[in-house]
């Protein structure tokens, strides 16, 4: 089956375990997904079947929007709720003001420290390995780009943070570097992804809706914008991946024919267009 599928994953579910549910209700062995979220986080997945798969490189993944909540007193091992508590201390009341001023601080461009807990690998393992056998590793500061970021307190020791951020922004970090600007220990109490790019939650179905009938999204809305969609009638050059002439369009260019997807191409020093993956 060759489909794309906005998914709205729940909470209490790895996305490994979201991928191979959508692969038993579809049928289909080739699957694949855009972006991991954490067990504990919903929202928004795209899920690609079937020859899609191959367009995994060329779909959005920036400008990935969350909501989520958080505390303050506490300090655990994964950044979360869901952690081992490993400090704790006083905390005060912060107003929406101060929220709003510290917020500024983290908006543009911010570099971050990858948690332990997470997937990144150092010397073929990954890092929750090394976390889970209490051994500390090294790692690089990354940079990470938040283009909006709002938080409100909204109850007795609760607050909400809104972010639009790059792919491969921690939410979990930016709530703890965000709270230590603050003087606090914080720690993140959910997450959901709310959209990426233009793409929204509204659009995704559950799993459950997905079981009652599989709801395809049209694969060009799933495609990057730093992709420019260019019609073509010229199949046999496109088809065997041979290298294009033309004038008046970007750097990278996505070919399509009468509604499918063909290849995605991309210019070179020489001024031609040199393909990087056919797509049908």
């Amino acid at each position: 089956m060759d489909a794309v599928i906005l998914l709205n994953k729940p909470a209490g579910m790895t996305s490994f375990d979201a991928v191979r549910k959508c692969r038993r209700i579809c049928n289909e062995k080739k699957i694949g997904h855009t972006g991991t979220l954490d067990p504990e986080a919903s929202g928004l997945m795209i899920i690609l079947l079937g020859r899609y798969t191959k367009m995994l490189p060329f779909c959005v993944k920036d400008h990935k929007a969350y909501h989520a909540s958080f505390s303050l007193g506490k300090k655990t091992e994964t950044e979360d709720i869901w952690g081992k508590v490993v400090d704790e201390k006083e905390y005060r009341e912060h107003d929406d003001e101060e929220l709003r001023q510290t917020a500024q601080a983290f908006t543009g461009m911010i570099t971050q420290i990858p948690p332990m807990y997470s997937a990144i690998k150092h010397n073929g393992r990954r890092l929750y390995e090394y976390a889970r056998e209490g051994i500390e590793v090294e790692r690089q500061p990354r940079q990470a780009e938040v283009s909006f970021l709002e938080c409100h307190h909204t109850g007795e020791n609760t607050y909400s943070m809104d972010a639009v951020v790059s792919s491969g922004t921690y939410i979990r970090t930016l709530i703890t570097d965000f709270c230590d600007a603050l003087g606090e220990y914080g720690t993140m109490t959910s997450l959901k992804r709310t959209a990426i790019e233009h793409l929204t939650l509204k659009q995704a179905c559950t799993l459950e809706e997905l079981s009652e009938e599989i709801r395809c999204t049209d694969p060009f809305e799933v495609l990057s914008p730093e992709y420019e969609v260019v019609e073509s009638n010229d199949l046999k050059r496109i088809g065997n991946g041979m290298r294009i002439r033309m004038d008046g369009h970007g750097d990278k260019v996505i070919f399509a024919h009468d509604g499918k997807i063909l290849a995605a191409y991309e210019k070179r020093n020489d001024g031609l267009y040199h393909c990087q993956r056919g797509l049908f």
